[in-house]
């Protein structure tokens, strides 16, 4: 009787593999943009301002005045020669009413009376002290409106490219 039976025999692998490698790339363009930047927009208004030049006093200072100042300066001097005045004539009265002392009091007081004293004083000088210069200047109203930049943004898709790889083999020499 015959037993079956099993052999097993093995032979040494020898395998030799060939691997080129794949490639890739990836190029990514920059995008396009360009920005634009709108100028503001600005309003300034000036409001005019206020020059005051009151040179009165020079002209009083050369004697050259308004009648409604002379008018004034007259009554003030008639007004202190009135009673100017006044005090005199109470005075001239005491001496009539003691005209027994002796003397010529009405001849005395003739000859005080008989003249008076009138003065002219001229103008002097324009002087640049007697000009009163003021000077207030206007408002100013400044608006501005700053305005958004404009931007433009183009993107660029990446470009890929892509060479596959392969493994190639023997087995025993063979080609698998």
């Amino acid at each position: 009787m015959t037993i079956p039976q099993i052999q097993i025999q093995s032979t040494p692998a020898k395998l030799g593999l060939t691997i080129n490698k794949g490639q890739q790339t990836i190029r990514q363009p920059q995008a396009e943009q360009s920005i634009q930047q709108p100028k503001a927009k600005m309003s300034i208004r000036q409001s005019t301002g206020q020059l005051t030049i009151d040179q009165t006093e020079a002209w009083h200072n050369l004697n050259l005045k308004s009648t409604a100042v002379r008018t004034k300066e007259t009554a003030q001097v008639g007004e202190q020669k009135w009673m100017e005045g006044l005090v005199r004539m109470a005075s001239e009265g005491d001496e009539l009413m003691r005209i027994e002392d002796g003397g010529n009091p009405i001849a005395a007081q003739a000859e005080r009376n008989a003249g008076f004293e009138f003065e002219v004083q001229p103008g002097g000088r324009p002087v640049y002290d007697l000009v009163d210069i003021s000077y207030e200047p206007g408002g100013a109203d400044i608006s501005a409106e700053p305005q958004k930049p404009i931007l433009h943004t183009t993107k660029q898709d990446p470009e890929t490219s892509l060479q596959p790889g392969s493994v190639s083999g023997l087995w025993n020499n063979t080609l698998i």
